[in-house]
């Protein structure tokens, strides 16, 4: 029994000797860093007493201006956030081969839907970049624009219950619809019908993949910060009912296409071209080495589950910040009015491109409620950093809080304030470079980032040009977001009332 307890203590005082080193990693390095405690770092409350972008703010402004960087811990794992925008320029951009990875955990073997372009690393993200960089130019998503016109029809027509009826409109949930539709007929081909029927099997997935649990939350922390382990393991990156849905579809449906040669302008289309010959038509990609099935259906489910649930939280928020500032409601339709008539009254993609005015809204929108609030980074080697006289090791874990950037009185005054001039050329320009970035930077930034505008700022025109709106009493303001949500989401929803013009 002796030997038992002194074989405990043993191992408690080497694991207490352990964490204690570990949780002074900065410490010694010369880096500021916020303090941690055992077991969660610096993740304490994180999910239910404050949001993921609070403990970050914490970070930075407690050290903003003091140091270029400021270490975090999670779980027991040390992360360097970066509080300097030129050194967020430096691991973005000039210094983008020695950062190219996100560290994200992916395991093909058993979560084939894990290995899509944001997640994988190295010279497989290369390769898929190259490749799937011709289905999102401007030609190829002005073929899918007609789609997203005939849903429109559709999310405009949706309004007309409420506004018959004097009821509230849940503005997110027909955000989520109509983006759903939008998403999924220009992904797939398919009918989803949300907007018709208020709601879609898609529509539920889609809340098991962002709307995490605070334990699902640690979960996927966990498998990140321990991805040899997690792999020997054989641990989804994914909940299993998400693969066990997603799959099945995108595989009938590439068989159903190339069984009866049926063509659509839709990015599952182009993925079908990349898995049949290497290439997409009338675009040159390096080689001609072909997408598997399993590549097509992460992709495919990439481009669902990212395009639908940004562009939708960034509508939803839009349409209530606009509803909330009428003088910014009216210039905007004064806008929208005036280019459409130059286009025979028809929501074109060349008039959408030419309102700027409305430009500025979703930018200051994207800044006021960033839907990816952080970027993360992983050194791909040891990096030497000048400004902290530190040399990263390999595998080092780099974080950039943009939420945080965008909320800095510094760089926005008054930052709070919805005020879309900030994004005029004159203020962009008096701006660092890098203090805006809800795509990311450099040649990892958001690949779909033209179709998510075309689609937000469509949905803005089609609601403004027929509609007034105006906040719902029953919306809580000001507005609190969820502490366990990954995207910006209201606690309560956003109700907004609807009158034709």
């Amino acid at each position: 029994m002796a030997m038992w307890l002194l074989l405990v203590l043993a191992v408690a005082s080497l694991l207490y000797y352990y964490v204690r080193r570990r949780y002074n990693y900065w410490r010694d390095k010369g880096i500021p860093q916020l303090d941690p405690s055992f077991p969660l770092g610096n993740m304490a409350g994180v999910g239910k007493k404050r949001s993921f972008n609070d403990m970050l703010d914490e970070a930075y402004h407690r050290f903003r201006g003091q140091s270029p960087a400021v270490g975090l811990y999670f779980l027991i794992s040390p992360v360097l956030v970066v509080t300097d925008l030129d050194l967020v320029k430096q691991v973005l951009v000039k210094d983008f081969n020695y950062f190219q990875d996100r560290g994200i955990y992916v395991n093909e073997r058993d979560d084939p839907l894990s290995g899509h372009l944001f997640s994988i690393g190295g010279e497989r993200w290369r390769y898929l970049r190259n490749k799937l960089s011709p289905t999102f130019t401007s030609g190829k998503i002005k073929q899918m624009f007609f789609t997203i016109r005939e849903i429109g029809d559709e999310f405009l027509a949706s309004f007309n219950k409420y506004i018959d009826q004097d009821e509230p409109i849940d503005i997110k949930l027909l955000c989520q619809c109509f983006t759903c539709d939008v998403v999924g007929s220009c992904a797939f081909g398919l009918e989803c019908n949300s907007l018709k029927n208020q709601g879609s099997k898609l529509l539920e997935i889609g809340d098991k993949v962002f709307r995490q649990s605070p334990l699902r939350m640690l979960y996927s922390i966990a498998i990140g910060i321990f991805p040899r382990f997690s792999r020997a393991l054989r641990l989804p990156a994914l909940p299993g009912e998400v693969s066990s849905f997603f799959m099945p579809i995108v595989r009938s449906t590439v068989e159903h296409r190339e069984r009866n040669a049926i063509e659509r302008s839709d990015f599952l289309n182009l993925l079908i071209q990349l898995k049949n010959k290497g290439t997409v038509e009338d675009e040159a990609t390096e080689g001609l080495e072909k997408l598997t099935l399993e590549e097509v259906s992460a992709q495919a489910f990439l481009f669902f589950f990212a395009g639908f649930e940004t562009s939708s939280t960034t509508l939803s928020f839009a349409l209530f910040l606009l509803a909330s500032h009428e003088d910014v409601q009216e210039r905007c339709r004064e806008e929208i009015i005036q280019k459409l008539t130059q286009h025979d009254g028809l929501i074109t993609y060349d008039a959408l491109k030419e309102m700027t005015y409305l430009d500025q809204i979703i930018n200051e929108t994207l800044r006021l409620y960033t839907p990816a609030g952080q970027l993360f980074r992983v050194a791909n080697e040891s990096y030497h950093l000048p400004k902290l006289n530190v040399t990263l090791a390999k595998g080092s874990m780099i974080l950039i809080p943009v939420n945080s950037f965008h909320h800095d009185p510094e760089l926005f005054p008054d930052p709070d304030r919805f005020d879309p001039d900030r994004f005029a050329p004159e203020s962009i320009k008096s701006r660092h470079s890098h203090a805006f970035l809800p795509f990311g930077e450099g040649p990892r930034n958001c690949i779909g980032m033209r179709f998510g505008l075309l689609e937000v700022k469509f949905g803005v025109v089609q609601v403004l040009s027929k509609l007034r709106l105006s906040v719902d009493p029953r919306t809580t303001l000001p507005l609190k977001l969820s502490n366990s949500s990954g995207f910006p989401e209201v606690e309560g929803g956003i109700c907004l009332k609807a009158s034709r013009l």
